[in-house]
């Protein structure tokens, strides 16, 4: 499905519909737990992990959480005991809710997602029908579940919802080619796609700011990734950042946007060791780009997943020995490396995960995954 796992592999394109193994993370961190302050100082960050009820305990089962709202509720996904896919919200007080979108399948890696969630309460997500069919849908903080579909699609799902209730997605429209589409909190939708001449195959928005600017990523026809900057009312920037590789399969993917457009994501530029070789970026509002990877990692560089409106950014790296962390980088530029004190320091493959942030809000909670010594899925906030 389309959130599932985002695995690190060599010669991973953006996103897979209903694909197991997607493309997730990588991170440094060579072992232990998260940086300690000096004495005297605030107290060192603490790790909250959990499992949604009902997550099944053979990997690559488990909990995968992806988002969280500037409240601290998190959101995600879990696979169950027989390959299931439900969606779970954890508010701030460690309450965990499943739950299932109405027709949903209930069959190997199918089910549904959540992805989104706001500072109400709103979840924004997708699920597959009883037919196979995808569809975006949006649950209120009481629980009400509708579908969303954008008038006249094939298919569809949502990625992101922002604090006004605006949910960007992507859909198919019949007849026609893949698009991104805007729903406003009314329910009026507008499609949008990539100009410029790069026809592109599957443009899929990541998030959505507090201004309504969506970023994301397509693949050209060619086959290499390239980011994108939605700018309403209708300004779209192709996003390649320096030193992406040309190759079928790299290049650029953008996957968060704070509410000042600054953009963070990673780079694609080969393979090495089995393994995409890839590098954080992250794009200033006026177009400068800064491509870094934290302190110790190793040749397969470092993603950056998520970023705060106070600058701070969360991402993951691949240090010499092949093993994945969790790196928060400071909006002064320093870092700091973590790793979950459960997470199993083995080099990192489609079933051994690692710690692997995916967001941070603007309180500085870390939201994310880590994987035990059986390749078994955790949720954890960090705070």
């Amino acid at each position: 499905m389309q959130q599932l796992a985002r695995e690190w592999k060599a010669g991973a394109g953006a996103h897979f519909m209903l694909a197991m193994l997607l493309c997730i993370a990588a991170a440094d961190c060579g072992g232990g737990g998260s940086s300690g302050m000096p004495a005297g100082g605030p107290p060192p960050p603490t790790f909250t992990n959990f499992d949604a009820p009902g997550a099944g305990t053979t990997a690559p089962q488990g909990t995968f959480a992806i988002g969280i709202n500037a409240n601290g509720s998190a959101v995600g996904y879990f696979i169950d005991a027989t390959n299931t896919i439900h969606a779970f919200v954890r508010d701030p007080a460690g309450t965990v809710t499943t739950f299932d979108a109405p027709g949903a399948r209930t069959q190997m890696l199918l089910g549904t997602e959540a992805i989104g969630i706001n500072s109400t309460g709103t979840i924004a997500g997708l699920f597959v029908d009883q037919s196979n069919v995808e569809h975006s849908y949006i649950r209120t903080p009481e629980g009400t579940i509708t579908v969303s579909d954008p008038p006249g699609s094939l298919s569809s799902f949502a990625t992101a919802i922002n604090d006004a209730g605006t949910v960007a997605g992507s859909y198919v429209p019949l007849p026609g080619a893949q698009q991104g589409y805007i729903r406003s909190n009314a329910g009026t939708f507008s499609a949008f796609v990539i100009p410029q001449g790069q026809l592109s195959l599957a443009p899929v928005p990541e998030q959505i700011n507090a201004s309504g600017a969506v970023t994301g990523s397509f693949f050209d026809t060619v086959g290499i990734n390239h980011g994108f900057l939605f700018d309403p009312p209708g300004t779209i920037t192709v996003i390649d950042a320096p030193g992406a590789g040309t190759a079928i399969g790299d290049g650029t993917e953008a996957l968060d946007v704070n509410g000042n457009g600054v953009v963070v994501g990673r780079i694609h530029n080969g393979a090495m060791n089995g393994l995409a070789v890839l590098h954080s970026f992250m794009r200033a509002a006026d177009g400068t780009y800064t491509v870094f990877d934290p302190p110790g990692a190793g040749p397969n560089g470092s993603l950056a997943d998520g970023i705060n409106d106070n600058g701070a950014i969360v991402g993951s790296y691949i240090d010499a020995n092949m093993v994945r962390h969790g790196y928060l980088r400071n909006p002064d530029g320093s870092f700091v490396t973590f790793d979950d004190p459960d997470a199993a320091q083995l080099p990192a493959t489609t079933v051994s995960l690692g710690t692997a942030p995916r967001r941070i809000n603007v309180s500085g909670a870390i939201v994310g995954l880590y994987t035990d010594g059986m390749g078994v899925r955790h949720g954890f906030v960090r705070q």
